[in-house]
């Protein structure tokens, strides 16, 4: 009889370690010893049986409950608390072990109340051991808030010099006196205080020391910050690392400083930020060098890069059933001429549209916020009710006036041909397109906080008949809400608004009206056929538009999620929106494979008032990126 035989007794999980490991280590390398090890080994085996029985006699894992936390915030702080109080796997065995663990949480209960400003609370508990599931029941007395009273900043040169009187720059941590003396506020004051000296002047600022004065007799407390401000340094010279391609003018002219003026940490970060951003760089890194390496009153500042691959080759495959299978491709250089500018050759070839452009982007023209892009595309569109062959050219210039806002215009020019059933025109469009957006989605690719806005103004005028001139305004909103009690699932909603005057319907190119319908539009509905048609049925396009989607997105885990929606809307012959027209609606349902340059997308959608002959009973896309 081996010795693992004598774990029959215990539970299964020692049953099979003492047939896979004791078998080999007792008889085959410690025979000497292998009684001494099943001894210990069958004595922790009935232990742990009698503390599975224990816990089973017991009813598993004991309950929670808190009393006494009336203010919401309090109770959600103090509820955030109670899965530490499960950290164990195993409940515990017996009534002395829940009550040690009980005190213990007691102790951690008060810990968080002193950190919200409540600083003579009080906590007990009491247990119900004999329930089918043992209880431990919290009684919180938060008693008083306690509120900020005096706030005080004592500046020195060093943490050991003298207190500098007056101090040579005026620092916040940004405490109101009256304010409950939250912990969390009082650390952020000391950050607070570090940011406002960094963008003084001072890189090396520090808060070497805290004193916080609880005054229990007058339900207040004083809190004194020891700040090291260190010597005030200029901008110095800036010193790059891990060049390889990239022109050094190229990466100097999107430093937001001048050499001599007085440090600033947030441009420092700007600067950091905007070399990230540049696509020229899988790192970049922007910091003042070690405080001896100042000298005379100015700090050199580090700029560490690592290149990326200047150019990169792209492929894109979709499917819609309204407009079939899609190939698309594009090579870029993102270093062309060794300067940071932009090169990008584009073709796209579907059923309906096939095009080719070339995009070249200068940035910092003229200032460091501004892009000039120059343009070129030609395009062939064959929809059912038209046929387009058109030639653009143009520039447009962009401005970031804030993180959020950017306002963008230029010149263009069109020359298309468009064939419509019963008549061919040939256009020569000049238009002067002015956009401004708003963006403050946390994600450009899969956005689940914030919103954007956009509004495009075009004047088009043919300059071989000036008789032939019209105005575009085209208004998009998209909102995402992400719900704070189940972060996994967000409510995106989109509005698309669209007018068009200063001609009639047949004074407009076709292929500038405005249409509803498809992917981009009401899913559900066949490319464009969403607005009025002809005697044949064939869509006409409209001078005004109105289309909105509402979509429920479940990320069900990294990879997968699903996605539920609703499609409205319609083109109309009008200039301004006919509410009067009935809209057509499509619902659907899709599923998302989320990957590291945005989400792999597939919907199925049906018609919810469809028009019998002409919608189809069901349209597929599949895509890269949300729908919106």
């Amino acid at each position: 009889m081996f010795p693992q035989d004598l774990f029959m007794i215990g539970s299964e999980k020692m049953k099979i370690l003492g047939q896979v490991f004791f078998r080999s280590l007792a008889v085959n390398c410690f025979p000497k010893y292998s009684a001494a090890f099943c001894v210990a080994l069958l004595l922790h085996a009935v232990l742990s049986s009698n503390q599975d029985a224990l816990a089973k006699e017991s009813g598993g894992m004991p309950e929670v409950i808190l009393r006494g936390a009336a203010d919401a915030t309090l109770r959600d702080a103090l509820s955030a608390l109670t899965p530490l109080f499960w950290r164990s796997s195993q409940p515990p065995a017996s009534e002395v072990a829940l009550r040690s663990r009980a005190r213990r949480h007691d102790e951690r209960l008060l810990r968080a109340l002193a950190a919200e400003g409540y600083y003579a609370a009080a906590v007990d508990f009491e247990i119900l051991w004999d329930a089918p599931r043992p209880q431990v029941t919290f009684d919180i007395v938060p008693g008083p808030a306690y509120r900020l009273d005096r706030i005080e900043v004592v500046c020195r040169a060093t943490p050991a010099g003298e207190p500098l009187s007056p101090p040579p720059v005026y620092v916040s941590p940004g405490l109101q006196p009256g304010a409950v003396a939250r912990a969390e506020a009082i650390l952020e004051g000391e950050k607070q205080l570090v940011a406002e000296a960094n963008n003084a002047g001072y890189p090396f600022a520090s808060v070497h020391d805290r004193r916080v004065v609880v005054e229990h007799d007058k339900q207040r407390v004083n809190v004194t910050y020891f700040l090291a401000l260190g010597a005030q340094l200029a901008f110095g010279t800036a010193r790059l690392e891990g060049l390889e391609k990239v022109r050094p003018e190229t990466v100097l002219r999107e430093l937001p400083w001048r050499e001599g003026e007085t440090y600033r940490a947030s441009l420092v970060a700007k600067a950091q930020e905007t070399l990230q951003r540049s696509g020229l760089f899988t790192m970049a890194r922007v910091m003042p060098a070690p405080p001896e390496e100042a000298a005379d009153g100015a700090i050199p500042i580090v700029v560490e890069v690592a290149e990326r691959r200047h150019r990169s080759i792209s492929l894109g495959l979709q499917y819609r059933t309204d407009e079939g299978v899609g190939l698309g491709g594009h090579w870029e250089h993102r270093n062309f001429a060794a300067r940071g500018r932009r090169l990008r050759i584009q073709s796209n070839v579907t059923e309906i549209e096939q095009s080719f452009s070339i995009d070249y982007d200068y940035q910092q023209f003229r200032r460091k916020d501004q892009t000039l892009t120059l343009f070129a595309k030609s395009a062939q569109l064959d929809p059912d009710p038209y046929r387009s062959r058109r030639f653009d050219i143009g520039a447009w210039v962009e401005r970031k006036i804030s993180p959020e806002w950017t306002i963008g215009m230029g010149p263009a020019l069109r020359l298309s041909r468009v064939r419509e059933p019963r008549r061919t025109q040939q256009y020569y469009l000049a238009s002067f397109p002015m956009q401004a957006a708003w963006d403050r989605r946390d994600d450009r690719l899969d956005p689940t906080r914030g919103f954007r806005f956009t509004n495009r103004l075009t004047p088009f005028v043919d300059v071989t008949n000036i008789n032939t001139h019209f105005l575009k305004n085209e208004l998009s909103m998209t909102h995402y809400l992400q719900f704070a009690d189940a972060p996994s699932l967000t409510l995106a909603a989109r509005l698309r608004l669209g007018v068009m005057g200063g001609a009639g319907l047949g004074g407009i190119p076709a292929d500038e009206r405005f249409y509803a319908g498809g992917g981009g539009s009401i899913r559900g509905y066949a490319y464009q056929k969403v607005g009025p048609l002809d005697k044949d049925g064939e869509p006409t396009g409209g001078r005004s538009l109105t289309d909105w989607s509402i979509e429920l997105r479940h990320r069900i885990n990294e990879q997968f999620g699903v996605v539920f929606f609703v499609d409205g809307g319609m083109a109309h012959k009008s200039v301004y929106p006919d509410f009067g027209d009935t809209p057509q609606w499509g619902a659907g349902i899709g599923a998302r494979y989320f990957t590291p340059i945005g989400p792999m997308r597939l919907d199925v959608a049906a018609p919810l008032n469809r028009r019998r002959g002409l919608d189809s009973s069901v349209q597929f896309y599949i895509n890269i990126g949300q729908a919106f």
